[in-house]
């Protein structure tokens, strides 16, 4: 899959429109878990070595350890970056997106139930990428199983629709579940979330779109100077993507850490404006 934020669509069947887990599976841990098995592509933007590393994060051993330790540190990262995210967006779209990522709820104790619920939903969602990945790339054991993947149809291989097309649908699916979703999830004054002005939001962009524009550019350069004109041009679209999605982390974790040591956090008796003055949407009940 050349966009891997697509992989969190094989574990929408486990979550609830309301951000809750099915069968006391946790949301965060089984998306994190989705995305897990990849995240050593991105590290290679800095270390090229660790490219090697995915046959390790893409092998069922290391589903059930490796991934389910990097889906936990992605969960970590989440929490820091969750409502500094929310944030970006205009105030009067802020109420549903807050509610129902649970913007400002307390963290909860960690019970060994607990560990243990998450530790399944990280390896789930791991899962879930690795036997996908397996029919959608020419290495894995999807395509020994099934040969007929490598047969070319108007001179690309079948396996290469199922991955750029697979990518497309995925995506589609995801912003279908969300919008469905933020529908159903009633409209309250955010917690928890940051108050930026104007300028906040500009200095934001450039910090989190010159971050992800160098990374590109650095990725590509070097893909380019090894592989130069002899590979095809949509074989730069996952190096375009893992130097963009390298950059855009280190951009955000930044711009993250700047909002929660130097902009206001709403509390829970707050009047809900914002940093220029705009209003807040008033609550109401939520169609469950």
């Amino acid at each position: 899959m050349p966009f891997t934020l697509s992989h969190a669509a094989a574990v929408l069947p486990g979550i609830r429109t309301d951000g809750t887990g099915r069968l006391a599976l946790v949301p965060a841990a089984l998306v994190a878990g989705s995305f897990s098995p990849d995240m050593t592509y991105y590290v290679a933007s800095v270390l090229p070595e660790a490219m090697k590393f995915g046959d390790v994060t893409h092998s069922f051993a290391g589903v059930l350890t490796v991934d389910a330790a990097i889906a936990w540190a992605l969960v970590g990262l989440w929490l820091l970056l969750r409502e500094p995210l929310v944030a970006l967006l205009p105030p009067r779209r802020q109420a549903r997106v807050a509610a129902l990522l649970r913007c400002g709820a307390p963290r909860a104790r960690v019970r060994p139930s607990s560990a243990l619920r998450w530790y399944v939903s990280a390896v789930l969602g791991s899962l879930t990428h690795v036997v996908w990945d397996a029919f959608t790339h020419l290495d894995r054991w999807g395509m020994r199983l099934f040969p007929v993947l490598g047969e070319e149809i108007a001179g690309s291989p079948l396996y290469w629709y199922l991955q750029y097309g697979g990518s497309a649908v995925a995506a589609v699916v995801i912003a279908a579940f969300v919008i469905l979703a933020l529908r159903r999830t009633g409209a309250v004054a955010p917690v928890g979330v940051p108050v930026l002005s104007v300028r906040d939001r500009w200095w934001a962009a450039v910090v989190i779109g010159g971050c992800a524009a160098v990374a590109a550019v650095q990725r590509v350069s070097r893909w380019w100077a090894y592989w130069g004109s002899t590979a095809k041009y949509w074989e730069l679209i996952p190096t375009l993507c893992f130097g963009a999605g390298a950059g855009l982390v280190l951009g955000l974790v930044l711009y993250a850490v700047g909002v929660r040591v130097w902009r206001p956090v709403r509390g829970p008796g707050s009047s809900g404006a914002d940093a220029d003055g705009a209003g807040r949407e008033p609550s109401r009940p939520g169609a469950r």
